[in-house]
């Protein structure tokens, strides 16, 4: 034990050490993640976005306040970006639009409604103003809106005036504007705070529903207004923020546990960030949410360990190269971020812990990611490579892939990947899909090829799950709008996919139909029907040579198996599936704390009939108190491959001050006991640093019953 320790001290922390003793000559505080660039000149207003420092800004996007209601919001995307100066706080919008001719705009007076036309809105609440919001708007024409807007977002005022500029231009793929808004119109001191929370959103009149019952719906709902993002317009400052922490885990009947750990993030430039960990603390980590599965395949999990959390989105692709969730605890680890000329990358190596439950020694993580993406046309290309390195066998994958926005309506993506591992020969992958949207019509015809081994390479290191298919999947979808009425539109939805083994057996047709009513009271209805067939190598039924002995019978129906000294044999069965379900839904959206959702799915699944009810409801007990629940239930006639379960999930969300927050989590899921507790008490202390108290019981890994016991962490951390 002693020599292994020894052994990871030399070759895996002190290198990451040397990452902080580099950087100790600059020592620094600071925000580090902030989404607006400083710049040395002004910009000039003129809505081209010409000037190549935007091209540097990363995309500030976040800041939107996405609308509910609209329909495919990808034919109408958005791309913001920030810059500021000792004088002002630039917005540039790329409002890109697959119908640019019918954008709607017209000359409209200075501070008249520009919520009919085509228009960009900017509200921040800032301690200039204590009882409202600033707001600033324009639109297609160039038209102008300023004023204030109540706290509740109910009423607006157009006579308060700021001092901004704006200039709007038509281009090829929609529109796109430039506004300067003066920091003194909305900060007191320039000089001494340059800190204020926003929001952002777009307005696509043909494509929204334009409701009156406030101040600015439905640029902003109240329920959004408090809920706006921090924008720091802080010069990001080159050096080092280190964050160490010391933990103490406390459970009944075990050795009382000391941990401890640093994070640090260095900043290169203002476009490139480095961030290091050691010892990170992913066991008070929020456990994975609890989900019925109802095919044999693995689920994807969403990634909750702040480390991962923190690099960019580049990784995801149509296939999955890197999949976070693949990486267990580990001993610490590097990343590099960074932008430069429209480039974006992202390169990371982690070492893991050794892995009791896989029964894995340590490995290494690498990764490397980087992207070109297109300003004009938001078209991208980009490479991937991800490594696992074990008991000196590299496995992992390398590939390439593309998003090619061709025409204003024509798109077509493709990627190929390579998977190997040391002394085997590789596998490939790849696909290619053209696809062609209207405002009201989407169809595509893609198609896929992975190799029968693919998935045994990438799965170390990236999240295929299934291998071994030829791959035809299309669909057809038509929208009917209406312009009066309850009815806002129809949407009719479709998919078709087969495919075939690599040796030509036919595995897999699915055919899935429905349609989708939205109304003008936040009602969504929807109800879908899918038939496939599935010939599928995944589920065993045991033949049994029983003799008596000791032992037990585990399982139950017909994979009932008797487990002891006796003897079994255990034969792969091969078979067939027709299955079929129908699902209504119906969904309530007025805010993102005002909804509910209420779903029953029932039909034959790999030979069960089943019933499957779904609830659930987000709501804001008091200004400061969230809730949400969650309730999964799954009842069916046999349990040859599924059980019946029940799952409950329940968050609980309170800011009991200022700077005290405590979270509530508790689940459930009958089919294999598991009862899960945690609660989270985190204190800010303010500038830096926190205190947390989390309490545990029951967490486990998704799908198990956990076994731990009343588990107490108390966590002390302080920025450097």
């Amino acid at each position: 034990m002693k020599s292994e320790r020894i052994y990871y001290l030399k070759k895996i922390i002190l290198p990451l050490l040397y990452f902080i003793f580099l950087s100790l000559p600059v020592i620094a505080q600071g925000e580090l993640e902030n989404l607006a660039i400083k710049i040395d000149r002004s910009i000039k207003i003129d809505g081209l976005l010409t000037e190549s420092i935007w091209n540097n800004a990363p995309d500030a996007s976040a800041f939107l306040q996405l609308q509910s209601d609209r329909t495919d919001p990808h034919k109408v995307r958005t791309t913001v970006k920030i810059l500021f100066d000792n004088e002002f706080v630039y917005f540039g919008f790329l409002c890109y639009d697959d119908e640019p001719e019918k954008i709607e705009a017209e000359a409209i007076n200075i501070d008249m409604d520009l919520r009919d036309t085509d228009s960009i809105y900017i509200v921040i609440d800032t301690p200039k103003e204590v009882n409202n919001f600033l707001y600033f708007a324009t639109n297609y024409l160039g038209a102008k809106s300023d004023g204030l807007l109540s706290r509740d977002g109910e009423t607006a005022n157009y006579r308060w005036d700021g001092s901004w500029k704006s200039f709007s231009q038509k281009t090829d793929f929609g529109w796109s504007s430039e506004v300067a808004i003066e920091l003194d119109s909305i900060l007191d001191d320039p000089l001494e705070s340059k800190t204020f929370e926003l929001g952002l959103s777009r307005l696509v009149p043909r494509l929204d529903s334009i409701f009156r019952s406030g101040g600015l719906d439905p640029a902003f709902r109240s329920e959004q207004l408090e809920q706006l993002k921090v924008l720091n317009l802080v010069e990001p400052k080159l050096g080092v923020n280190v964050t160490p922490y010391a933990m103490t885990k406390l459970e009944s009947g075990e050795k009382t546990e000391p941990l401890a750990g640093i994070d640090a993030h260095y900043r290169f430039s203002p476009q490139m960030l480095g961030r290091l960990t050691i010892y990170p603390d992913f066991a008070t980590v929020e456990p994975d949410i609890e989900q019925i599965n109802l095919t044999p395949f693995e689920l994807y999990l969403p990634e909750k360990r702040d480390f991962f959390l923190e690099g960019p989105e580049i990784y995801k692709q149509r296939a999955d190269l890197f999949y976070s969730k693949r990486i267990g605890d580990i001993y610490g680890g590097v990343e590099l971020d960074g932008n430069f000329g429209g480039y974006e990358f992202s390169g990371m190596s982690v070492q893991s812990k050794k892995d009791d439950y896989l029964d894995e020694d340590s490995a290494n993580f690498s990764l490397f990611s980087l992207k070109r993406r297109s300003m004009a046309d938001s078209s991208e290309i980009g490479f991937t490579a991800a490594n696992k390195l074990i008991n000196k066998r590299n496995i992992g994958t390398t590939g390439v892939y593309a998003d090619l926005h061709v025409t204003d309506k024509f798109r077509l993506e493709g990627q190929f990947a390579l998977g190997y591992e040391d002394n085997r020969k590789g596998n490939i992958a790849f696909f290619l899909g053209p696809s062609y949207d209207t405002r009201t019509f989407h169809v595509h015809l893609h198609y896929k090829q992975i190799d029968d081994n693919f998935g045994d390479r990438v799965n170390h290191v990236g999240f295929i799950p299934d291998d071994n298919r030829r791959e035809l999947d299309s669909a057809i979808n038509k929208t009917f709008p209406f312009k009066g009425g309850i009815l806002e539109r129809i949407r009719y939805v479709s998919n078709y996919n087969v495919y075939w083994g690599m040796d030509g057996t036919l595995r897999s047709w699915q055919i899935d139909q429905g349609f989708i009513v939205n109304t003008r009271m936040d009602f969504i209805l929807s109800v879908t029907h899918t038939q496939e067939y599935k010939y599928n190598e995944f589920f065993l039924e045991p033949e049994i040579i029983f003799i008596p002995g000791e032992g037990e019978w585990r399982g139950a129906g017909t994979r009932r198996i008797w487990v002891g000294e006796s003897g079994m044999r255990t034969e792969k069965y091969i078979r067939d599936f027709r299955n079929y379900r129908i699902r209504f839904q119906s969904q309530y959206y007025a805010g993102e704390w005002k909804s509910f959702g209420l779903s029953i799915s029932s039909g034959k699944n790999y030979g069960s009939s089943f019933i499957m009810l779904e609830v659930s409801k987000k709501f804001k007990i008091s200004k400061n108190f969230f809730s949400e629940y969650y309730l999964q239930l799954l009842e069916h006639d046999t349990e040859v491959f599924f059980n019946n379960s029940t799952i409950h999930v329940i968050r609980l969300t309170s800011y009991l001050a200022k700077n005290l927050l405590l979270k509530f989590l508790y689940q459930s899921k009958s089919d294999i006991k598991k009862v899960n507790l945690s609660v989270v008490c985190l204190y800010n202390l303010q500038p830096f640093g926190s205190i947390q108290l989390v309490y545990q019981k029951g967490t486990a890994r998704f799908g198990e019953k956990g076994t731990q016991d009343h588990t107490l962490f108390f966590k002390f951390s302080h920025a450097f």
